[in-house]
């Protein structure tokens, strides 16, 4: 089977099929595959049964795989995985109220990762969707005076903030040791990236992790960020995914920002993620 790239309506994301999902996957699958995602920033992938070490062995053909600063949500005896499961799992906490804020993965570290695999294995019946931002789209849709305003400026990215805020709504979210935070010292990275295997520029900031603009009066800065935010995050820049079980989602954290919405909590909700270890933002 041949692989099939086929846009979504009305959004900037794609389908792909043809593609086996394992570590045996055809060099030349893999490099159309990655195409497909540099071209449209999030790919879906549907029907697809496989299991953890199927993943791990897939995500490493996009390159090596980081693991989460958070070891309470990593599956023990596969610490590749970050479980999103609000149940737990062998012996993972729950995650109740993961990512339900716009974000782009692991932005607070000093080498973002390149992208995300997330795959659907329960999913509840109605609720619980992903959106998507189209960051490439919302920098090329700016003003050729904010292009210039942002030329130059970088930004603060933290891991602590939104996770002591998280922790205040979820008092099951296990406390960041010394060791954790040691891991994760706030960042700097440049508000407009550009893709080095794309050339495209990008808007790189995002409400979950971005605290604060450089050189900016706080005020000032703040005022920037929400600017920025609301422009990102307007419906023509979206797409919505609608989970079915056997989805495998793969999105270039470079070029992309994503929110949780959601779901009624007496059903289950089980997805498991790997993270491509990426570049440092220029």
């Amino acid at each position: 089977m041949s692989i099939e790239v086929t846009p979504i309506p009305d959004s900037f994301a794609a389908m792909v099929s043809g593609i086996e999902i394992s570590g045996n996957a055809a060099p030349e699958d893999v490099a159309r595959t990655r195409q497909a995602l540099l071209d449209h920033g999030v790919i879906v992938i549907r029907g697809q049964q496989f299991d953890d070490h199927q993943h791990v062995a897939f995500s490493r053909l996009f390159g090596e795989i980081e693991l989460h600063t958070q070891k309470a949500w990593l599956l023990p005896d596969l610490p590749e995985i970050l479980a999103l499961n609000n149940r737990g799992e062998r012996g993972t906490k729950p995650i109740m109220n993961g990512g339900a804020y716009w974000h782009s993965d692991v932005s607070y570290k000093a080498r973002p990762p390149i992208g995300s695999l997330l795959h659907g294995i329960e999913v509840p019946p109605e609720g619980g969707d992903t959106l998507y931002a189209d960051m490439c789209g919302a920098y090329e849709a700016l003003s050729d005076e904010m292009k210039a305003r942002l030329a130059g400026l970088r930004a603060t990215h933290s891991y602590v903030q939104r996770y002591e805020a998280m922790s205040a709504d979820d008092p099951e979210r296990p406390q960041l040791t010394a060791q954790q935070l040691a891991e994760v010292p706030a960042v700097s990275h440049p508000v407009v990236r550009t893709n080095p295997e794309s050339g495209r520029k990008a808007l790189y900031i995002n409400e979950g992790f971005t605290v604060a603009i450089e050189g900016l009066p706080q005020h000032e800065g703040r005022a920037l960020l929400d600017e920025l935010f609301t422009h990102s995050t307007d419906e023509r820049f979206r797409y919505r995914h609608r989970w079915q079980a056997g989805d495998l989602v793969i999105w270039d954290n470079r070029t992309t920002m994503h929110c949780a919405t959601a779901y009624d909590r007496r059903h289950a909700r089980n997805l498991h993620r790997t993270t491509i270890v990426g570049d440092v933002p220029v």
